[in-house]
């Protein structure tokens, strides 16, 4: 039989060396609670999954960190020119006003924002944009249709070249919002809105062009084109440079160099550099050809300008600036019913109002439509510009009116018209004095001699001392065959300084015929 008191002794030691086992145990998992917990994802055997590499995702937005601080040194330096050039725009469309049916929603613009679209976009950065743009599109309505089969691009090139340009812009539009949009697309549509003077939206659509080295090059010359027009021409030689170094074959920085002498007034330096561009086919001849219309011009040699302009449209029917010029280069050869066709084919995209409706009604008085041309400088605005062309031209179209009532026998209506003259421009002495004197014109072109003669005799009656209209008379005489009348008249126009050398000329042309 075992002692009672060893068997108490050992119990004791029993549990005192449990004690301290339990208490060293304790100790790590104390500490081990006290630390920041984390989580550790459970993997699946059957997936394993690749470990998530922070420090690389790190390096790549270091880098790209980098790249946009790099871009904005070169956005800092343009961003005065550009802003600069962006008001001037705002300002230029706040002074144009279109019919209601013609206005479209334009998106706002703020000033500088030209400086974020000459921005090189890289990969990275477009994948950004677009990320924004998708999430953007998302909150505001359902995503728009995708192109299928380029069919709707397509489809908007046509309308585009028969002259619907309203129709050609919302088919454009409706491709570079889906999301098969190419750089094709952009590039495409950023020339069309070249082509038809719509430069701000044009630039944000050519700046989404971002791969292959064709479309970026000719979306930097239409860019470069758009600047040097606006007279930023270090940003226009930047845009000129890449699209050489992209593509050297394009002759898009040679042309870029014509135009460049054609403004600082070397003309033969320009005609030299587009004559021998012409004899290269490209793209842009539509738009040299235009610009050897605009060498002559210049020279107010119309005719021939009227020949590059029709070149220029048969390589480029959609260059709208190749048919406003042609129209232009048409009033001044007097091809007044021409010069309304053009204007029309540009009516409801060229933004100069007041231009192409001053024309058209010029056209209209010059053809004896005087009803219609009274009805076309009326629609013209109360700008200030506007409001001088009215003051000069309508009341010439009452007084015509006002002598045409007379001749009738209508002398109350005749009256009504030359009062409504005075109250739109009381001067009634300068714009009376104009009308005779465009009214012989037309009908002196027109081979109406007798007319003419008829209102240059009022016209003599009114200011006996103008030589231009004694000259005027003695040619008169001279197409009627009255060969004295027209003698004495020419011998009375060589007392004048700028008749003298043209009178003596006439009269020889009497001697040398008897």
């Amino acid at each position: 039989m075992r002692n009672p008191m060893n068997r108490k002794l050992q119990l004791s030691i029993f549990f005192l060396i449990t004690a301290v086992l339990i208490q060293v145990l304790s100790i790590p998992v104390n500490a081990q609670r006290r630390r920041p917990t984390t989580t550790t994802p459970v993997r699946s055997s059957a997936t394993p999954a690749a470990p998530l590499d922070m420090n690389q995702v790190e390096q790549k937005n270091q880098a790209l960190l980098q790249q946009i601080m790099n871009l904005q040194k070169e956005r800092d330096f343009y961003k005065k020119k550009i802003t600069s050039w962006t008001e001037l725009q705002m300002n230029s469309a706040k002074g144009t006003t279109k019919p209601k049916d013609d206005q479209e929603e334009k998106p706002g613009y703020h000033h500088g924002a030209m400086a974020a679209y000459y921005l090189p976009i890289t990969p990275d950065i477009l994948d950004t944009l677009i990320s924004y743009r998708s999430k953007a599109g998302q909150s505001k309505g359902p995503a728009p249709e995708a192109v299928v089969d380029d069919s709707l691009f397509h489809y908007a090139q046509r309308l585009a070249v028969m002259g619907r340009y309203s129709d050609a812009r919302k088919s454009f539009e409706k491709v570079v919002r889906s999301r098969k949009v190419k750089d094709i697309n952009f590039l495409e549509y950023g020339k069309f809105l070249y082509k038809t003077g719509d430069y701000q939206r044009a630039l944000e659509i050519l700046s989404g062009v971002t791969g292959g080295n064709r479309e970026l090059s000719v979306a930097s010359y239409y860019k470069g084109r758009i600047y040097q027009q606006t007279n930023a021409n270090t940003v226009a030689e930047i845009d000129f440079y890449r699209s050489h170094f992209l593509q050297p074959e394009f002759p898009g920085a040679d042309a870029a160099k014509g135009f460049a002498f054609f403004q600082q007034g070397q003309l033969d330096s320009a005609r030299e550099i587009f004559q021998r561009l012409v004899l290269r086919q490209s793209e842009l001849s539509g738009e040299i050809y235009y610009g050897l219309a605009r060498i002559c011009e210049a020279n107010d040699n119309y005719g021939q300008a009227v020949t590059y302009y029709q070149k220029s449209l048969v390589h480029d029917p959609l260059f709208v600036k190749s048919y406003v010029e042609l129209a232009k280069a048409l009033y001044e050869t007097g091809d007044y019913q021409s010069c309304i066709l053009f204007f029309q084919q540009v009516a409801d995209v060229y933004s100069d109002r007041i231009t192409l409706i001053s024309h058209i009604a010029k056209s209209r008085y010059f053809l004896k439509q005087w009803d219609e041309a009274l009805a076309e400088f009326q629609r013209i605005d109360n700008s200030q510009a506007g409001t001088k062309i009215k003051q000069e031209w309508i009341p010439k179209i009452y007084y015509i009116k006002c002598l045409l009532a007379r001749e009738s026998g209508d002398h109350r209506s005749a009256l009504d018209y030359f009062r409504k003259a005075r109250e739109i421009n009381p001067e009634a002495y300068s714009w009376m004095m104009a009308a005779l004197d465009d009214l012989g014109q037309i009908h002196a072109k027109d081979s109406n001699y007798n007319d003419a003669l008829s209102y240059y005799s009022r016209l003599i009656r009114l200011n006996p001392a103008d030589m231009k209209t004694v000259l005027e008379i003695g040619k008169f005489y001279y197409y009627l065959g009255e060969i004295d009348e027209a003698r004495k008249y020419f011998t009375h126009a060589l007392n004048g300084i700028a008749t003298g050398k043209q009178a003596d000329f006439w009269l020889r042309q009497i001697h040398s015929v008897r």
